[in-house]
C-alpha cells in the first residue's frame, strides 16, 4: 500500500508541475501583448498604402541615388522575378487562404502567432491590391538603384521572421529522455 500510495504523491507532483508550467506559459504569452502586433499591423499598413500614392503621384526618378524614394512597378514576383498573371493569381489565393485559415485556427491558440499572422496578411493584402489595382506591385524604396521594396514586403518578410523565432521548439531527443 506504501508503493502505490508513494507512485499517486509521484504523479499528483508531476500534474502540479506540469500545471505550474502550462500557466507560466500562458502568463508569458499573455505578457507579450498581442495587441500590439495587431497595432502595428494597421499602421504599416496604412503607412504603406500612403507611401505607396504618394509614390504615384511623385512618378520615377531618372536618376536614383544609393537610396530614393522613386515609383517603381514590379510586375513579377520577389526579386521581379516574372510569373504570368494565369500562374500568379491562383498561387496568391491558394497562399493567402492558407495564411487566412492558420489566423483563424491562432486566434483561440496563440494570440501572439496570430497577430504576427495579421501582419503578414495585411502586407500581403497591401501588394495583392496593387496588383488587381495597377497589374503591378507598388515599389517606392529604391536601393543602389536596382533593388525596390515597399513597407508591406517588410511586414511580409518580418511577419515571416517571427514566426519562425517564435514558433514552439520541439524538445531534443535527450531532453525526452531525461
Amino acid at each position: 500500500m506504501t508503493a502505490a500510495h508513494g507512485d499517486l504523491r509521484a504523479a499528483e507532483m508531476e500534474f502540479r508541475t506540469q500545471t505550474l508550467a502550462k500557466e507560466e506559459q500562458r502568463t508569458i504569452k499573455e505578457r507579450q501583448r498581442p495587441w500590439l502586433w495587431y497595432a502595428a499591423a494597421v499602421l504599416c499598413f496604412v503607412l504603406d498604402r500612403f507611401l505607396k500614392e504618394l509614390a504615384l503621384a511623385r512618378g520615377t526618378d531618372e536618376h536614383p541615388g544609393a537610396f530614393s524614394f522613386s515609383l517603381f512597378r514590379n510586375q513579377g514576383i520577389a526579386f521581379s522575378l516574372p510569373l504570368p498573371p494565369n500562374v500568379y493569381w491562383p498561387a496568391a489565393i491558394v497562399i493567402f487562404a492558407l495564411l487566412f485559415v492558420f489566423f483563424v485556427r491562432s486566434l483561440s491558440r496563440d494570440k501572439v502567432r496570430a497577430g504576427i499572422l495579421f501582419l503578414v496578411i495585411l502586407g500581403a493584402i497591401s501588394n495583392l491590391a496593387d496588383r488587381y489595382l495597377y497589374a503591378a506591385t507598388i515599389d517606392y524604396l529604391i536601393f543602389f538603384g536596382r533593388s525596390a521594396v515597399n513597407v508591406a514586403d517588410g511586414m511580409i518578410v518580418f511577419g515571416l521572421a517571427s514566426l519562425y523565432f517564435t514558433s514552439p521548439k520541439k524538445p531534443s531527443a535527450d531532453a525526452m529522455k531525461q
